[in-house]
């Protein structure tokens, strides 16, 4: 037997129209980023740490004002890091000396970038 509400609406029927009440404020409280917003926020120098790995690298892009733009990893080959790598502007990359660091940070500075190998002591 099928329950209603006070306004003749099933209890599927009012959840759905509450739902997209709450979709609408909340669309309203947090305006979307157009494209230019979004540029914005990566304008000026960029510096990138990556940690180094074996098989994948985690590496967090910072903006000019330090928040952080992104984070994500990247395959530890030459293909994989020039994907990630190659297509951005000149950038302050920091790495932590270890097995990886020497190719890694002759790749990155082929590829036009200002690289940084930090002792980590």
């Amino acid at each position: 037997m099928k329950q209603s509400t006070t306004s003749g609406q099933s209890p599927q029927q009012a959840r759905k129209q509450s739902l997209r009440q709450s979709a609408k404020q909340s669309s309203k409280q947090t305006p979307k980023q157009n494209p230019k917003q979004s540029k914005k926020i990566c304008e000026g120098p960029i510096t990138i740490g990556i940690d180094l790995g074996d098989k994948t690298s985690r590496y967090c892009l910072l903006n000019n004002r330090g928040e952080v733009v992104k984070e994500a990893s990247v395959a530890m080959t030459k293909k994989g890091l020039a994907q990630a790598f190659g297509t951005m502007k000149r950038c302050r990359i920091v790495l932590e000396v270890g097995t990886h660091s020497p190719w890694v940070s002759r790749l990155l500075t082929s590829l036009g970038h200002e690289v940084f190998v930090a002792n980590p002591r």
